[in-house]
Parts: structure tokens; C-alpha cells; sequence
């Protein structure tokens, strides 16, 4: 029998368990350590040979600091030009306004790519993604190789593990390969993003503490804070929807995340982990050049060096079944 001291380590133990999976910001709750090429083989390559629906994405190194974000909110000062609040709502207007203010970058666009408007953002944040490193979505891929490839990066050395994200759909209405239903997921787009310093907060807490007057709110900024309370967590959605030959070739998708607050960089995880069943995969740096060869051996045309260069790939692929 329990003692009465194992008994309540034992409810302090699962009392912390639920607070972290409350409070997750960087998937550590669902995270599996790869030690082995027979692990990674088992829990991983294995799932994906044998054509399990899954979806990849991989990071060069374990960094706590490193969250699964969206590129355009990686650096949030950046948003806030404009804004003396603290915090920026981005929705579709913001977003179109943003890339119209970049220059001549949506009249090119519209010149050479298609429309651009707030009824028509999917492909506008697809191409930003893609060149110019901002926007709402999030790479992954149908393939593992891809999502290694670019987090091995054709190192011959690694002083650090590896990161592979491995998500797998619950629900299909949280999936798309329609151009339209994407659409509408970027019109209905509504992320609001704080960004307050620390030394901010720290000289708050002191006057609080020290009884000085605090000035009232704004209205607008009220009005923010009311609409963060209530929609902390994001959604999640996934757009399988290519729109150059280097995604096709990468088997690429992007991950939405939407209506909820993200805090300087961070943002709670656990309503993406009840959308979808995802395991963050660390994998040690001793196994990495194994699975390079085994990239090399099984699809070479997806190694690093051939991932941008499409033309290049499928002449690899041409001398490796002339061999």
C-alpha cells in the first residue's frame, strides 16, 4: 500500500503533468527522443514506407526558444511600426495592407501571378512564404525525405539534435486541397499579437505594488484585452494546395494557425494537439549521418543541395536509374 508521502507525490506529480500540458508552448509534451537508427527506423521510416497519411516537418536543432510559428511572427516588433498599443490585430485586411505596402511587390504580383485581394490571399501568403520569408503559414510536407533533408542540411558534422515534427489529421474538416476553402480560411484569418518588454511588465508590477496611479486603459486596448480572454488557444488548419513546381516536388503543405493570441512569440499548444495527433521527434545528433545515407540510398533527389533546384533532382533521378 501507499504510503500517505508516496500518495501525495504521486497527485503533485499528476497535478504538474496537467499543468504542463496546459501551459505547453513548444510541443515538450509530446516530445519522443530518438537515441538509435533502430528507434528512428520503428517510430518514424517505418509509418511512412508503408504509406501511413502523415504529415513532416524538420528543424535543424533542439531549441526551446525555437516555437512553431509562422515566419512573419518570429520577429513581432516588426508589426508593430504603427502601433504604440502593445498589442496588433492581423487579419486579412493587415495582412493585404502589409504585403501592399512592400514596395511594388502586389503590382508584380498581380502582373505576373494572379489577383490580389482580401478575397484572395491564399496564394499572395503562399508566394510570401516562398520568397520573401513572411507570412501567416507554416511549411510541412506529405514526405519525410524533404523534412529531413532540410534539417540535416548536408552537414557532415552535428553538435546538436535534430527536430521532427510528425502530425497526422483527426479531423478532414481541418484539411483542404481546395483553392476556395483556402481562401476562406485567410479571410477569416484573426491572430492578435502582444509584444510587451519584460522591463515593461516589471516596472507595472512595482507601481502596482508601490500604490502609484495607473492610468485607465484606452478603449481599443480594452477591447483587446476582452478578446484575447476569450480566445487564447489557436486552430489549426491544413492547406494542401501547390501553387509553384517547387512545392509540387517538395509534396509541400502549409499549417494555418488562427483566432487566437500569441504572447511576444509564444502561444498554448494543447488545442493543436486535440486537432491533430502530432509528436515532436528528437533525434539525436550521434544518428544523423545514418539517415542521410539512408536519404541518399532511398531518394537522393530530395537531398539538400536539390530541394530548390527541381531541374537538378530529376536529373539525379534520371542517373540513378541509369545506374
Amino acid at each position: 500500500m501507499f504510503s500517505a508521502r508516496e500518495h501525495l507525490k504521486k497527485r503533485l506529480e499528476s497535478l504538474n503533468e496537467k499543468i504542463s500540458d496546459e501551459l505547453d508552448f513548444d510541443f515538450s509534451s509530446v516530445s519522443k527522443k530518438i537515441d538509435t537508427y533502430e528507434e528512428f527506423e520503428k517510430y518514424i521510416l517505418n509509418d511512412f514506407l508503408c504509406g501511413k497519411q502523415l504529415f513532416y516537418r524538420g528543424e535543424r536543432i533542439n531549441d526551446p526558444n525555437r516555437h512553431l510559428i509562422p515566419t512573419m511572427f518570429r520577429k513581432p516588433k516588426e508589426l508593430f511600426k504603427d502601433n504604440d498599443l502593445g498589442i496588433v490585430h492581423i487579419d486579412s485586411h493587415y495582412l493585404y495592407n502589409y504585403y501592399a505596402g512592400m514596395g511594388s511587390f502586389v503590382d508584380v504580383f498581380n502582373k505576373t501571378m494572379g489577383k490580389a485581394d482580401v478575397d484572395n490571399m491564399y496564394e499572395i501568403c503562399a508566394f510570401a512564404q516562398h520568397y520573401c520569408d513572411f507570412s501567416p503559414l507554416i511549411d510541412f510536407t506529405k514526405s519525410l525525405y524533404p523534412s529531413l533533408s532540410f534539417a540535416l542540411k548536408d552537414r557532415t558534422e552535428f553538435d546538436d539534435d535534430i527536430i521532427l515534427y510528425v502530425l497526422e489529421l483527426k479531423d478532414f474538416n481541418d484539411y483542404t486541397n481546395d483553392i476556395n476553402v483556402a481562401n476562406q480560411w485567410l479571410k477569416d484569418f484573426s491572430v492578435y499579437v502582444s509584444c510587451i518588454k519584460e522591463d515593461d511588465i516589471k516596472k507595472a508590477v512595482k507601481d502596482i505594488f508601490a500604490n502609484k496611479h495607473i492610468l485607465p486603459m484606452p478603449d481599443d486596448f480594452r477591447k483587446h484585452l476582452e478578446h484575447i480572454g476569450s480566445k487564447p488557444v489557436p486552430k489549426a488548419k491544413l492547406i494542401d494546395v501547390p501553387t509553384n513546381t517547387r512545392m509540387k516536388f517538395q509534396q509541400g503543405v502549409f499549417l494555418l494557425l488562427t483566432d487566437f493570441h500569441l504572447f511576444n512569440v509564444t502561444y498554448f499548444t494543447k488545442n493543436i494537439r486535440e486537432q491533430f495527433s502530432i509528436t515532436k521527434y528528437i533525434i539525436s545528433k550521434d544518428i544523423c549521418l545514418d539517415i542521410l545515407d539512408m536519404i541518399n540510398r532511398n531518394a537522393s533527389w530530395y537531398s539538400y543541395k536539390y530541394l530548390m533546384d527541381v531541374e537538378g533532382a530529376f536529373k539525379k533521378a534520371i542517373e540513378n536509374e541509369k545506374e
